[in-house]
């Protein structure tokens, strides 16, 4: 049995479904699902039905909260259109309130323990869904980790795949985005488990980023940070 570890797609459906068609190639069923679903890139709706088909395990990240919590304040969508781009505008237009109400329901954190390892899953970190867990993070956020007493953490939110080994053999891995990786890859970047041998490994999934780039181009013309990604 394996795996899929899924993070930070963002609204971009066209790398999620090219994860998608590979698992199910490679008959892969179990997902699970980091968080940050929405905002970003402009196909959050059709995300989030594909997940919802396909089953999979999801947790809530901070981009979520975001949305549930000013989905209705235009005032505040304004200054987050300005620092995310204007799918927050798609999402007004595209989201459904079956979509917000499982958003809504997502838990924030979540344990499950495969082959006798306890496996804590978070979006940034336990205690906030918006830290950023990078590898050359300060010693005392390592020593915190220490206390929550599981085998394996995994955290998004960064956008980058990361392996930390603690001193007490403690790992903490990060599967990177699918929707909007910033380590230089241009693919969907994502993690698998083989359960049988515990083995983690980071996979790449190319995909034609043709219509995204289209629709950067023509939803946020001006946003340069939104277009670097894939270019």
């Amino acid at each position: 049995m394996k795996i899929a570890f899924l993070s930070d797609i963002h609204g971009n459906y066209d790398a999620l479904e090219a994860i998608i068609k590979y698992l199910e190639k490679k008959k892969i069923k179990k997902i699970i699902c980091l968080g940050d679903y929405v905002n970003y890139y402009y196909d959050a709706e059709k995300c989030i039905n594909l997940l919802i088909k396909k089953k999979a395990t999801c947790i809530k990240g901070n981009h979520d909260d975001i949305l549930i919590k000013y989905f209705k304040n235009k005032k505040k969508l304004n200054f987050l259109a300005s620092k995310y781009g204007n799918s927050i505008y798609r999402n007004l237009d595209n989201l459904k309130k079956k979509h917000i109400n499982y958003l809504k329901s997502l838990p924030k954190r979540l344990i499950v323990k495969i082959n006798k390892k306890k496996i804590l899953i978070a979006h940034g970190a336990p205690w906030k869904s918006d830290f950023y867990f990078y590898k050359n993070v300060k010693s005392k956020w390592k020593k915190k980790i220490k206390k929550y007493n599981k085998d394996i953490f995994i955290f998004g939110h960064t956008h980058y795949p990361m392996k930390i080994i603690l001193d007490d053999k403690k790992i903490i891995l990060n599967p990177g985005s699918v929707g909007q990786p910033r380590n230089n890859s241009k693919k969907a970047c994502w993690l698998l488990l083989n359960v049988e041998t515990m083995n983690f490994k980071f996979m790449q999934t190319s995909y034609d980023k043709k219509k995204l780039i289209n629709q950067i181009k023509k939803y946020d013309p001006n946003n340069k940070r939104l277009l670097k990604y894939f270019l």
